[in-house]
């Protein structure tokens, strides 16, 4: 398996996304102990996540396979439906703000990538990278290393050949418009203690 594969491979979208949610659960929760237990928050993520796969694999068989984007389709109707239902958990329970905001800007990708793919085949690798990344760093500095994952991606998914040059960095200026956006509207995830060690 060539570098470039493994790259790819390594921080697929799901995955990324996935890890990237855990890590502000995470961090959330240990700016403000008084939130309530890790366990039950990262239950929630979880049980999301069977919802966002339930839909990824089942929406074909129920609707078919013709849709625009076919399966990059069902994977950001996964992604609405998993991050629509985070975000009720986080208000009804009183978690805290940052996962929130955070679920509103991938529920908020999510349909930005349904409109986009099917007429540009932008690289969902490369979105899903530089999204919940660029969150991660609003919500605090110490999570920049993680910018360093989407220009890999980009890299990748030209040298894999999954996508062209045009379609790879496609991807960063999606990413760049939602985050833009979220930064405009001041709906990035910010902690008041970001950038502060909350021990």
């Amino acid at each position: 398996m060539s570098v470039a594969t493994t790259v790819s491979t390594v921080f697929a979208p799901e995955l990324f996304v996935l890890v990237a949610t855990l890590l502000l659960v995470g961090y959330e929760r240990r700016t403000d102990p008084a939130l309530g237990p890790l366990a039950r928050r990262v239950g929630v993520v979880v049980g999301a996540w069977v919802l966002a796969f339930a839909v990824y694999q089942g929406g074909p068989g129920v609707v078919g396979t013709g849709v625009p984007g076919g399966e990059d389709f069902f994977a950001a109707l996964g992604l609405i439906v998993a991050f629509g239902a985070i975000a009720i958990a986080w208000r009804r329970l009183g978690w805290g703000s940052l996962v929130p905001l955070y679920a509103a800007l991938l529920v908020g990708t999510s349909l930005l990538h349904l409109v986009v793919v099917p007429l540009w085949d932008a690289s969902s690798h490369v979105i899903y990278a530089a999204v919940p990344a660029g969150a991660l760093v609003a919500a605090d500095r110490r999570f920049a290393p993680l910018v360093a994952v989407p220009p890999a991606l980009v890299w990748s998914r030209i040298a894999t050949g999954a996508h062209t040059v045009g379609e790879a960095a496609g991807g960063l200026l999606v990413a760049a418009v939602v985050l833009g956006a979220a930064f405009a509207l001041d709906r990035l995830p910010r902690s008041s203690t970001a950038g502060t060690d909350p021990r």
